[in-house]
């Protein structure tokens, strides 16, 4: 059969009857329909004859002499049938490149590594005695006396065994999620720097009062931050509700460790696990774009 120039025609699907269309003659069908567009495969064309379908319109795809497909539609409809190909294509354009952030390794070395860094910190403590006064997170010592380096060194110093072992696994588990998202290296910097700068701002909170604390509680949060920025920007990449509601897992699982761990008795430095939380989700954010970029 052919069809003004076409070597032979394949009807897709009309919102006409098949026992219709097959009465109707070859002038019939070349008055009702022309080609709107050209296709090099098949399934691109019937993809977009779907399209036209959507749109409650009859169409059909014919092949020509040099074996392209051409879908053919009602000619009074063709700028909204382009201009619906062209939502159809930023469609599967968004599809393609819609992002996964790769899972990286665990870093359980540079996690064990840590754990080690802070037991021997810890029995320092014992055989130094002025060792945590010396390097403990200070407001008066920071932002009076120029001491910069006390919101990082006392991340790795404790008051007791059960401090230390509270941070010890909680650490582990959150750092671990963390490096699977963005890798054990970027992961841990990030850690690190979220404890600095959340103990940073809580200093910055109590001053000019004096304010003292330590611990990894502030790095453990940080990286529990980390890994809610990295939800929130997966959710915002693909647009979606579904995919959005992933980021409150590790939030609930925050709110749960700060109800049970983080929030009780009076020694308890509160305002630091959550100036390490906050830092972390703000470092998380642009970590996880620059890993999705390539440039992490």
């Amino acid at each position: 059969m052919s069809l003004g120039g076409f070597e032979a025609f394949s009807i897709v699907k009309s919102k006409r009857s098949n026992e219709a269309l097959g009465r109707m003659t070859r002038s019939q069908i070349e008055r009702s329909l022309e080609p709107v567009a050209r296709f090099e495969d098949l399934a691109s064309a019937q993809d977009h004859a779907l399209v036209v379908l959507a749109m409650n319109l009859d169409c059909l795809i014919t092949i020509d002499e040099a074996q392209s497909y051409c879908l053919h539609a009602d000619p009074a409809f063709e700028v909204a049938i382009q201009e619906e190909f062209r939502l159809y294509a930023m469609e599967q354009l968004e599809k393609r490149e819609e992002p996964i952030i790769p899972v990286f390794g665990s870093g359980v070395e540079l996690a064990l590594l840590w754990v080690c860094v802070l037991l021997f910190v810890f029995i320092q403590q014992g055989e130094i005695l002025d060792l945590a006064s010396r390097y403990q997170n200070s407001s008066i010592a920071v932002i009076e006396g120029g001491e910069w380096y006390r919101p990082f060194t006392a991340l790795f110093l404790h008051a007791d065994l059960e401090h230390l072992m509270g941070n010890i696994v909680f650490g582990l588990i959150f750092s671990v999620l963390a490096a699977h998202s963005l890798g054990p290296f970027t992961a841990w910097a990030l850690i690190l720097a979220a404890g600095w700068f959340g103990n940073m701002a809580n200093l910055a909170w109590h001053y000019p009062r004096p304010f003292l604390s330590l611990g990894a509680s502030t790095a453990t949060f940080g990286a529990l931050g980390l890994l809610v920025g990295v939800g929130m920007f997966q959710g915002w990449l693909s647009r979606s509700y579904r995919e959005g509601l992933r980021m409150f897992l590790p939030l609930m699982a925050g709110l749960v460790l700060l109800s049970q761990y983080g929030a009780g008795g009076p020694e308890v430095d509160v305002s630091g696990h959550i100036w390490g939380f906050l830092a972390g989700v703000f470092l998380g954010l642009p970590a996880a774009r620059m890993k999705r970029s390539g440039l992490g």
